[in-house]
């Protein structure tokens, strides 16, 4: 399929009447409590799909480390698309730049993600925002447990701590242990 966004039921309705691939998506700077700056909706133009995010669920009663076998693992795809206007305060991300997106449970519209994010965000089991049910981060989590824990010892990693969601909510992320070698 040549646009395959056109038929993705998580994007439905959301696209421009007269411009089927561009669509409004929340960018951001990293969370506001690090940066500074908040989110911002934006247009963008997708132009491909980038790939897809193996994203795990653990039962709320499970303590982590979550081994992968007892998660339920769902795939979201990543898209590709150009900014399409001047986000106003953000200095991250420009008119004409390249940008990641995927659908983002919660949000009124997709969320911008970066490659970092997308590197780890497969490692942590996230407890859905208890305000509006997002299940994605504007940080990779090593970024914000550098940002709630900075005394921590080099190379700690927390196995649960609490985030705030751009709604004003709170989620809890859990790390995952890591996944055992798939063989070819």
């Amino acid at each position: 399929m040549r646009h395959p966004w056109r038929v993705d039921r998580d994007l439905a309705g959301r696209f421009h009447p007269q411009y089927p691939d561009d669509l409004q998506i929340v960018v951001h700077d990293g969370e506001p409590r690090r940066t500074g700056r908040g989110p911002e909706s934006c247009w963008v133009h997708t132009t491909d799909v980038y790939g897809a995010l193996s994203i795990p669920y653990v039962a709320a009663d499970a303590q982590p480390p979550f081994a992968p076998a007892t998660a339920r693992w769902r795939e979201r795809v990543v898209y590709r698309g150009t900014l399409l206007n001047t986000p106003h305060q953000l200095t991250s991300v420009a008119q004409g730049d390249s940008v990641l997106y995927l659908h983002a449970s919660g949000l009124p519209q997709p969320l911008m993600v970066t490659e970092a994010y997308l590197r780890e965000r497969g490692q942590w089991s996230y407890t859905p925002c208890d305000r509006c049910g997002a299940d994605q981060s504007l940080d990779p989590p090593s970024v914000m447990q550098r940002t709630r824990f900075p005394s921590a010892p080099a190379g700690a990693v927390m196995l649960s701590f609490s985030a705030f969601c751009p709604c004003g909510g709170t989620m809890v992320l859990g790390a995952m242990q890591p996944r055992p070698p798939t063989r070819s």
